[in-house]
């Protein structure tokens, strides 16, 4: 006599349809995440951490020349998370970063050139990571000089990250050196920063107020 076979109540086709359907896209995304990942990181980078350090590597391993080079930095710049935007910004930020790099200076410059079509594409898309305006303006001021795109982007860091203090200190430092060079705004800007690093870091402050000082400023 045959054994019935008894059915699980309670999950119906149409359930068990659409958990199968469910299971394949989250395969579908997890493969093309790390299909994505592999093509703007390091291998290391997608097992283990993401550093200022291993980006320096990465950018070494770039073709300036590849049009699509600035969009495979571009993506690597929108999926990192704040801490790695932070880090990086202020890395990049340094002279010593891009002269790490072994490169000759042409080299650099073509790295520096690459970097900045990247962040225009993200900034398109993305305008309130005021990292990258300043990054951008630090950047375009060592390519091009302090040109009014340069100071435009200064503003707009202003205007998206007004008191994160180390972004603060790397935007003094680029204005204090430029200060003949700046419009009024920038200007009042640069006394609204140097009231936050008093309070945060009083002796970077004077050292600050002193290049200032010594530039001409009227604080």
């Amino acid at each position: 006599m045959a054994v019935p076979v008894k059915v699980a109540r309670g999950v119906s086709p149409l359930a068990m349809g659409l958990l199968l359907c469910l299971g394949v896209c989250v395969t579908g995304l997890g493969s093309y995440q790390v299909v994505r990942l592999n093509d703007t990181h390091l291998r290391n980078e997608v097992l283990y951490s993401v550093s200022p350090g291993t980006l320096q590597v990465w950018l070494a391993t770039l073709d300036p020349a590849d049009p699509e080079n600035a969009a495979r930095l571009a993506d690597r710049f929108v999926s990192m998370t704040l801490p790695q935007r932070r880090d990086a910004v202020l890395a990049m930020a340094q002279p010593g970063y891009f002269e790490a790099m072994g490169l000759s200076f042409a080299e650099r410059r073509s790295v520096q050139m690459l970097m900045l079509q990247a962040l225009g594409l993200v900034l398109a898309k993305a305008p309130a990571l005021g990292e990258f305006w300043f990054l951008s303006a630090k950047l375009r001021n060592g390519v091009f000089g302090f040109d009014a795109t340069a100071q435009h982007h200064l503003e707009l860091s202003y205007t998206y990250s007004p008191k994160e203090v180390d972004l603060v200190l790397e935007r003094l430092q680029l204005m204090s050196l430029a200060w003949p060079l700046l419009n009024v705004r920038l200007k009042d800007i640069v006394r609204h920063d140097v009231r936050i690093v008093d309070q945060a870091y009083p002796d970077r402050a004077a050292e600050l107020r002193q290049y200032l000082l010594t530039a001409g400023a009227k604080l």
